[in-house]
């Protein structure tokens, strides 16, 4: 910035460039500001767009996926169920109040910025499981009672629930029991994404810096400078004045500039703290809308890659702690289990499963049917349980020797000869 620019910089904001950007470094700047001023909670961090994004993905996603429970005979052949009270819960009804999306977002938004998800068993007279009603995490303190040892969970510092009373989901954990916050593990690069935030904002709330400044051949009179002040702030600023002529007097004349964030690097930090925060929450850039890594090519890829090492390691999560906490043992015996059914995630392009299925048809381990069911088609009913195989593969052990094979081609040669005759 020239000298000009500096004094133009200094009449608009009462400091220079470099010392406005120095203020923002030290912290200076954001004293006595109720934004980021500066205790890092599930409010100040959703604010930040980067971390709304992360948990808006995640629980989305998660929410978007049903958990299908199966029932595995003795054999090991698994099918889907629907005769256990959880089914229902998950699919139709977590509660009186919550559909099955609501419910499992909820959860998957109090993991991501409480690191514990917690919901109340709602039983009948009887005793058994009919819905789960979750609360907010900031709302649930846990520890361990001191004389049974036992896990207490205590919402609103009034009532208190047994581990055996609610279903308890925690993130990643120290001691594999309760979950760490993550917005509290990752409040610097919060606060330092929100700190840029703000700073552009304060910087260019007045709207002034980005056009240009006036100068004047001599010192304006006070008069003078108040009425030009009064002119510019009736006639010529606010939207409906746009385009409007500015008419200058006794040789004033009006240089534009414009002092980029760029300047000061803010607009690579504040990129690279979307990157930060991404790398928090094992997110893809291109998921909270960073494009400028990405292209048609490798996005499909990212996806894929979002599915198998972040929503695989989620549902894993879930699986075991609803099939540990809300199935019986004798249940569980029985060979019930939740399983998240992420096909579809999965999926590749329209042309990359054609190959797989053709694949899968050709070699005799897809059949029409089956073939249907990944693309939740409808049966064709019992022609399209068929299964195929190539004409030069026998049954599995039955193995030709040389010479059956040799004996075989000529009888076949023979064959062809004797009709050409």
């Amino acid at each position: 910035m020239n000298e000009f620019q500096q004094k133009a910089a200094k009449l608009i904001f009462g400091k220079t460039f470099q010392e406005k950007v120095s203020d923002f470094l030290t912290g200076n700047d954001l004293e006595g500001d109720s934004t980021t001023g500066f205790n890092i909670d599930k409010v100040t961090a959703m604010k930040y767009s980067a971390v709304f994004g992360c948990v808006r993905v995640l629980g989305e996603t998660f929410a978007n996926t049903p958990a299908m429970l199966y029932r595995k005979d003795k054999n090991g052949e698994r099918k889907e169920t629907n005769d256990l009270a959880i089914y229902d819960i998950l699919h139709n009804e977590p509660n009186s109040e919550m559909s099955p999306f609501n419910f499992k977002e909820m959860c998957m938004n109090s993991l991501n910025l409480g690191g514990n998800s917690v919901s109340q068993r709602l039983l009948n007279r009887k005793g058994e499981l009919i819905g789960l009603y979750p609360y907010v995490y900031d709302r649930v303190e846990i520890h361990r009672d001191i004389n049974t040892k036992k896990l207490i969970y205590t919402v609103d510092g009034k009532k208190d629930f047994s581990r055996e009373e609610v279903l308890h989901i925690p993130g990643i954990s120290f001691d594999g029991i309760v979950g760490l916050t993550p917005i509290e593990y990752a409040a610097s690069a919060i606060r330092l994404g929100i700190s840029y935030e703000q700073f552009g904002v304060n910087f260019y709330k007045n709207g002034a810096n980005s056009t240009g400044a006036f100068k004047s051949p001599g010192v304006l009179e006070e008069v003078a400078f108040n009425r030009l002040k009064k002119e510019l702030k009736t006639n010529y600023t606010g939207l409906k004045n746009t385009g409007t002529p500015m008419i200058l007097e006794d040789g004033l004349e009006f240089q534009p500039f414009q002092i980029k964030p760029v300047d000061a690097q803010l607009l690579e930090s504040k990129y690279f703290q979307i990157e930060d925060i991404c790398r928090i929450y094992r997110v893809p850039q291109h998921l909270v809308n960073k494009l400028d890594r990405s292209t048609n090519n490798n996005i499909e890829q990212q996806s894929l890659e979002f599915v198998m090492y972040t929503m695989l390691p989620w549902f894993k999560r879930w699986e075991d702690n609803v099939n540990m906490q809300l199935l019986t043992r004798e249940q569980r015996q029985a060979g019930y289990y939740l399983e998240f059914k992420a096909d579809a995630l999965l999926r590749g392009d329209i042309a990359s499963r054609a190959t797989y299925y053709a694949q899968g048809r050709q070699w005799g381990w897809l059949s029409v049917n089956d073939i249907h069911r990944l693309e939740n088609m409808p049966s064709i009913g019992e022609p399209g349980n068929i299964y195929l195989q190539p004409l030069n593969m026998g049954k599995a052990g039955d193995i030709q020797t040389k010479d059956q094979l040799k004996a075989m081609t000529e009888a076949i040669y023979n064959t062809i000869l004797n009709k050409n005759k």
